[in-house]
């Protein structure tokens, strides 16, 4: 190389001061005279895995030495350890002996692990290397009969090569005349022998790789270290050494040769390999390789093979292909990379390093490529139960033996290179196989894909061998490589039914209203399945500048640098997504439809965005843009996500399932601190996102993410505000397009949950697993799709509210309110409701439709009318069990209507369409109503008001009207049942209930509270309990029965008077009265008087007594007769006579009806009962003067006034009579 070192050195000392103490020490014990005999004494005895000093050491020694081992001739064969004139001590710069050049070290700065687009196998995707163990017939298993093993590197950049371990390579011997005899084991029972021939004036040794690093000093720049054995071929078992590297001198010309070279073991002839010579560091301006073989040579390749971005020798081939001389042509500021040559089956070729000067340095590299053959394995999960399963890959051949694979569980595996040395045109057969310890084999999918030099070839079918192993054979011709890959796929879990309850709440208040909950809960297969629906995602990766940073978040520097776990963030990063890449890869390999593949989209922002790559299924693509980042900027979120949504925006795929992968290490902002406008446009168009059905992950490694944190106040640090802004911008929470950061009372998130679309990162490792999981998440889970949850209402229950999808909702079993993520639809009386995502539910996250019923109006009817039937109102139905929501206990056992006409749960899942007819909800939730009740209280009064029991009927009939029909519906109040009555079980609603007495004769009837309206709302005020159903409210309806009045109208009882025996004279005046007598004495009498007078003046000398009322229906029996004053008229015989009246007052106090009957006449003598109409009665008058005349009295004197003194007798008897009875009315 061009002066490389000279460069560096006048830049800066190479070593530290303790180097500098040792090249002193160095210096003095040259100077002591420590000779050559003893330097070659310690070469001769030292052994291949002696820990040497590093390239740095090495130079900082010569040039402490100054040049001089050159002019005192003690360097001829000096290996560059010391400047004491040391030969042939071996220098190792690539043990752990100095931390600034092994690749620890360059893992140390961020670089080691880096993955390469151009290699065939990404480093960080590589397990440790796997050394042929003797068992399996290794080149280890002869490794005590030769000098070395071919070796193979953990990542190949071109086609596996088997290196020829140099590590016994002794420069002094092969200087000598018959140079240094080696054997290399080839693996197989197969060995390599050729005689190392060395010239040239440096001296070379074996050394590990890289050869020389010096990254560390120099971070980021790509032209200070080697290609080979960092980005080329690395990872080689610990403690071999490829490469025979130059050391440090002033001549310029090293040569090695390898001639003899000889096969040996069984049928060796006529076997067909390639012999690899390559470049072991890289050919910089002014410095040569030249390869020779006795054989054609023919490039392999070069590597990088990005020319683009490095520089490599200029090849001349000589007109017989058999000498290659590659000069190069670029300086130190570009990176130089390596090419490497093959020539087929050679016995002699060589390799010439010509420098351009003392800090020029070469190495070269030989090795061997076989017929190979690589076996490997997948594992996508374990069967249910196998939860100990592994499997692993094997391939074999007859005469070499077998390699098998890591035994996994799940991800990939790889055995070791099988290799075979197989003669030209003939093909020799390989078996690859696979074994594992499943509990049952048809749990699983077995597929074979057999490549030939990375090409697919048809091969046979898997078959099973006697030992149950599946294998398949293979051929596999010279120099060629073939894999077989089986891979093994669990079916999985049938997820059958989602988990779905339907249950009732009867709600608290006054009111007949219930909450229907129907749930549905996700569920995710323990294995996983390739979705066949097209997928699309759009991954959003962090730019910015503090990707640069550790993963710890601390800035990287010589005495700090990143490592292990906690590498470069942006290295962290490009492994993780690579990791994410290769599973969508895999994916796609078993979805044979290629407009079904899953797509990706890569954006990465900074201070603005880029699109990297719009969608494509295209990795090897994707990963170049990932290798494209290079931190530099603030974090402009806001730009980030504008560009994936304008990515997704362009799948024509309509039926993709879409996703957004967002990453970041910091804070939203387009400067260093958190900007809430940066934010709010982020959640705008995250919010779009979400609203369009895509879902959203976000992934923090910020120090302090913490995905549970989803409130913060005003004066809360950045670390809040970005783990909040993180959940409200995720699918965790998808109804926010904006937050009020600056929100006095602070900022807290609702509407959402931690369903796991938040994650977070402190290390690489963490961050690789979560973007794998997210990848077998999003491409590879079977879950449940299409979900929709649909109740269509029984006859006896409906909406309570007016709009029920605008009041219906979906909650999570946290109690989050997510129905914006919900589609609710009402046609009639059937709701339902749909996640608006597509993506399967999430495991474990229940989602209840939520909605509010009342019974119908035919449910209070029917049950009314049941119960009046006698029977139990519910008809026997009964609420099934487990129908009760938690805390509720209306339902569950309970008599009740039930509330669903038919409840069911259509779905997709475990790749089937499910209707909702086949997965109905199996609980019958029950709904109950109340009944209400009319109490009858019956009041007797009298005509007066007063209250009277006289008269009463032993019983009153009520009816009930319904709506002003006959309910057909009586009931009887006796007075043994204190005058009441009811009516029980009424209905509530649109009713309007009359109670209506039936007649009784002789009153009037009047009600209070007639017409009843009985409210839901008051039975459930009056008894919330939805247990208690019947009868639950009175209304009370008050009848009062007044006696009605019967009247005889005056006029009706008349009396007449008739003087016989004088005229009417003036003054003349006579009395009649009526009184009641038995059976009525006390029958009522008329009005005051109780008597009539008729006089002189009297028309037609005829009177009536006055009206009589009666309050009870009978017959009155009276007596009417003319009362004798006390002041009699002289002369005047007062009539006697008796009359008898009957009233009859009928039973409905109709109109009176009245009989008089004379029975006595004016004598006071009974006649028999003569009807009239009048009570007349007769006085006679017998004047005085018609009396005898005294002294001449006759016997007709005598007897006339003995007459007249028996009449003036019986006269003042009657009166007598007349006035005692007088007296006893008044």
């Amino acid at each position: 190389m061009l002066m490389r070192h000279a460069h560096e050195y006048k830049a800066k000392p190479r070593g530290g001061l303790a180097k500098r103490i040792v090249a002193v020490l160095a210096s003095v014990a040259m100077l002591s005279g420590m000779g050559y005999a003893t330097s070659a004494a310690l070469a001769e005895d030292t052994p291949a895995t002696v820990e040497t000093t590093t390239d740095q050491s090495v130079t900082t020694t010569n040039e402490s030495t100054d040049g001089k081992n050159a002019a005192d001739g003690t360097d001829a064969d000096n290996a560059g350890d010391t400047a004491t004139g040391t030969a042939d001590t071996e220098s190792d710069t690539n043990t752990g002996a100095d931390a600034d050049v092994n690749t620890a070290n360059a893992a140390n700065v961020g670089d080691a692990t880096s993955s390469d687009a151009n290699s065939q196998t990404d480093t960080t995707a590589q397990s440790n290397p796997q050394p042929v163990n003797a068992a399996q017939n290794s080149p280890s298993a002869v490794a005590d009969v030769t000098d070395s093993n071919c070796i193979y590197a953990g990542t190949n950049a071109l086609q596996r090569v088997c290196w020829l371990d140099m590590s016994k390579f002794n420069s002094k011997t092969a200087k000598t005349n018959a140079g240094q005899k080696m054997t290399v084991n080839l693996g197989g029972g197969l060995t390599m022998s050729f005689i190392a021939h060395y010239s040239g004036n440096r001296t070379v040794a074996a050394s590990g790789v890289p050869t020389w690093d010096n990254r560390a000093a120099h971070p980021g720049e790509a032209g200070h270290h080697a290609i080979f054995g960092v980005e080329g071929y690395s990872d080689f078992p610990t403690g071999s050494k490829p490469a025979l590297y130059q050391n440090d001198g002033y001549q310029n010309d090293s040569k090695i040769q390898l001639s003899d070279i000889t096969i040996n073991g069984q049928d060796v002839a006529n076997l067909q390999y390639s012999f690899v010579m390559a470049d072991a560091e890289s050919t910089n301006k002014n410095e040569q390789m030249v390869y020779t073989s006795d054989s054609a040579i023919t490039q392999l390749g070069f590597y990088p093979t990005d020319d683009s971005n490095y520089g490599f020798c200029e090849p001349q081939s000589s007109n017989d292909k058999k000498t290659i001389t590659c000069t190069g042509k670029d300086g130190d500021g570009v990176p130089q990379g390596i090419r490497l040559y093959t020539t087929s089956a050679p016995t002699q070729v060589s390799i010439e390093m010509k420098n351009s000067g003392p800090g020029s340095r070469q190495g070269a590299a030989f090795g061997v490529i076989f017929s190979q053959a690589v076996a490997k394995i997948t594992v996508n999960g374990l069967a249910s139960g196998d939860t100990s399963t592994t499997f692993r890959a094997g391939v074999s051949n007859n005469e070499v033996g077998s390699l098998e694979s890591d035994s996994i569980s799940s991800n990939t595996a790889e055995s070791s290179t099988l290799p075979i040395l197989a003669s030209a045109g003939v093909s020799k057969t390989v078996r690859f196989y696979l074994e594992g310890n499943p509990s049952d084999w048809s749990k699983y999918d077995v597929t074979f894909e057999g490549t030939d030099n990375g090409k697919a070839v048809s091969s046979s079918a898997i078959q099973i061998d006697e030992n149950g192993r599946h294998y398949v054979d293979m051929t596999v011709a010279a120099d060629h490589t073939v894999q077989g890959h089986f891979t093994v796929t669990a079916h999985p879990d049938p997820l059958g039914a989602p988990e779905h309850h339907k249950t009732i709440t009867k709600k608290n208040g006054a009111n007949d209203t219930y909450t229907l909950n129907l749930n549905v809960t996700g569920k995710r297969s323990s294995t996983s399945q390739t979705i066949s629906q097209p997928v699309d995602i759009a991954l959003v990766l962090d730019n910015s500048g503090s990707m640069a940073y550790c993963m710890n978040g601390h800035q990287p520097s010589f005495f700090d640098p990143c490592g292990g776990d906690n590498v470069v963030r942006s290295v962290a990063l490009k492994a993780a997504v690579t990791t994410f890449l290769n599973g969508v890869d895999t994916q796609n390999k078993t979805i044979a439809n290629a407009a079904n593949k899953v797509q990706v989209s890569l954006v990465s922002f900074a201070e603005s965005a880029s699109t990297l790559s719009e969608l494509t299924s295209d990795v090897t693509t994707l990963k170049k843009g990932v290798d494209s980042l290079n931190p530099e900027g603030a974090t402009n979120t806001a730009a980030g996500f504008s560009k994936a949504k304008s990515t997704l925006d362009k799948d024509t795929r309509t039926n993709a399932i879409k996703y957004v992968v967002f990453f970041t290490d910091g804070v939203p902002t387009t400067d260093r601190t958190f900007n809430s406008t940066v934010a709010n446009k982020t959640l705008t168009t995250a919010k779009q996102l979400k609203d369009a059905n895509v879902g959203v992950y976000s992934v923090g490694i910020f120090s302090g993410a913490n995905t549970s944190v989803t409130s913060c106040n005003r004066r809360s640090d950045e670390t809040c505000k970005a783990n909040v802004f993180m959940n409200a911008v995720s699918s965790n929470y998808p109804n926010y397009g904006s937050v009020a950061w600056d929100n006095s009372s602070g900022v807290t998130l609702s509407g959402g949950s931690n369903k796991g679309y938040y994650k977070t990162a402190s290390t690489a490792s963490e961050l690789s697993k979560v973007f794998e999981d997210i990848q077998q998440t999003i491409t590879t889970t079977n879950g449940y799709t299409g979900v929709t949850i649909q109740d269509t209402l029984s006859e006896y229950a409906e909406f309570a509210d007016a709009k029920p999808a605008e009041t219906a909702k979906v909650v999570t079993n946290d109690g989050a309110n997510v129905t914006a993520g919900w589609n609710i639809n009402v046609s009639g009386k059937t709701i339902t409701a749909s996640p608006k995502s597509t993506e399967p539910l999430p495991n474990g996250v229940t989602y209840t439709l939520q909605f509010d019923i009342k019974p119908t109006q035919k449910a209070y009817d029917d049950y009314a009318a049941s119960k009046n039937d006698g029977k139990d109102g519910y008809n026997g139905v009964i609420g099934s069990a487990d129908s009760d929501a938690a805390g509720n206990a209306t339902s569950a056992g309970k008599p009740g209507f039930y509330t669903n006409g038919s409840a069911c749960l259509a779905y997709l899942g475990d790749g089937e369409t499910h209707d909702c007819s086949d997965t109905p909800y199996t609980e019958h939730p029950v709904d109950q109503v109340k009944t209400g009740a009319i109490t009858v209280q019956k009041k007797w009064v009298d005509a007066d008001g007063k209250a009277s029991s006289e008269g009463n009927p032993e019983s009153v009939t009520f009816t009930l009207q319904i709506d002003g029909k006959d309910s057909k519906r009586e009931a009887v109040a006796t007075a043994g049942t204190e005058w009441k009555a009811s009516f029980e079980n009424l209905a509530p609603g649109h009713h309007t209930y009359k109670v209506i007495e039936k007649a009784v004769e002789g009153y009037e009837t009047s009600y209070e509270s007639q017409d009843v309206a009985i409210t839901a709302d008051e039975l459930w005020k009056a008894k919330p309990d939805a247990n208690t159903a019947d009868n639950v409210k009175k209304w009370t309806v008050t009848v009062t029965n007044t006696h009605k009045k019967s009247t005889l109208a005056e006029g009706s009882i008349k009396v007449s008077k008739s003087i016989s025996g004088r005229k009417w004279k003036e003054g003349d005046s006579f009395n009649f009265t009526i009184i009641g007598t038995d059976p009525t004495p006390n029958a009522p009498l008329p009005d005051d008087p109780a008597s009539v007078a008729i006089g002189t003046n009297t028309a037609n000398h005829e009177a009536s007594f006055n009206k009589i009322e009666y309050k009870t229906a009978g017959t009155y029996t009276y007596t009417v007769k003319e009362t004798k004053p006390t002041n009699a008229i002289v002369g005047l015989h007062y009539s006697q006579a008796e009359y008898t009246v009957i009233v009859t007052v009928p039973a409905d106090m109709g109109t009176p009806t009245v009989s008089i009957k004379q029975v006595k006449d004016d004598n006071g003598k009974p006649v028999d009962n003569q009807s009239a109409n009048v009570a007349k009665f007769t006085n006679t008058y017998v004047a005085v003067s018609a009396l005898p005349l005294t002294g001449g009295t006759t016997d007709r004197q005598w007897l006339f006034v003995g007459g007249v003194i028996g009449g003036l007798a019986v006269l003042l008897i009657g009166a007598a009579e007349i006035w005692n009875n007088k007296k006893r009315l008044v």
